[in-house]
């Protein structure tokens, strides 16, 4: 059988592949995880505003991913599109950030002065209807920094649970379920490359529901809620 890559650049086909990833699977949740990957360095958080009206909220709980990672990292940037949810975010005295879109003709030049070392893309690209020309862009704006992107996982136990029953637990603004393979293809088609597959849950189980899910997806990580991917542009 061809190697993967092959099949990730569209150099081999196949209409049935069995494809078993390797996965590393984490029992922390997403923040944590994140939060300990950018510990002391110098990173540009994409898409980290959050909806609006949420922000102050999660910022106070303490379950703000961009608080968590502002606390962890020597230095936190980060942009989004949604100028109100920038302003919000700045109210709460997040200097680091600001209003931004990618595809911009001054992004390059606003990108480059942020000068990370990690850039992280967390649950963004099933919001957007090109995911891969997102990445691509981001790539060839930062094509020396490691990136770090992550989507909820079609593949979830949680998900299978829900289908069992006759429904689809989905945000609205979702476009897009990612599996590992599709995740890598679209990477792939984004230029960035070398892909080491992490998977975690969303948050810490509050229920014992919960509690089962997190030690099933702990013991096999395709069954995750997460599936995070670390790469390097190609």
């Amino acid at each position: 059988m061809p190697h993967i890559e092959t099949y990730l650049l569209g150099e081999a086909f196949s209409d049935d592949l069995p494809f078993r990833p390797g996965i590393i699977g984490h029992a922390q949740p997403r923040g944590d995880l994140l939060a300990g990957w950018v510990a002391q360095q110098c990173v540009l958080h994409v898409g980290f505003a959050d909806h609006a009206p949420l922000i102050a909220r999660r910022a106070s709980d303490g379950s703000w991913l961009h608080a968590l990672l502002s606390r962890s990292a020597r230095i936190c940037h980060g942009v989004d599109i949604n100028a109100t949810a920038v302003e919000t975010a700045r109210s709460l005295g997040f200097d680091h950030v600001q209003q931004l879109d990618v595809f911009a003709h001054e992004a390059p030049q606003v990108l480059a002065r942020c000068a990370p070392d990690m850039v992280l893309v967390p649950d963004v690209i099933e919001h957007l209807p090109d995911p891969a020309a997102f990445l691509r862009r981001l790539a060839q704006c930062l094509p020396e920094a490691e990136f770090v992107v992550s989507v909820p996982n079609a593949l979830s136990l949680r998900n299978a649970l829900h289908g069992v029953c006759g429904v689809e637990h989905v945000n609205t603004d979702h476009r897009a379920w990612f599996s590992p393979f599709t995740l890598l293809k679209v990477l792939a088609d984004a230029g960035l490359v070398g892909a080491e597959l992490h998977s975690c849950q969303v948050a810490a189980p509050g229920t014992m529901k919960g509690r089962l899910l997190h030690r099933l997806a702990v013991r096999r990580p395709l069954w995750a809620d997460v599936l995070v991917a670390r790469v390097k542009a190609r």
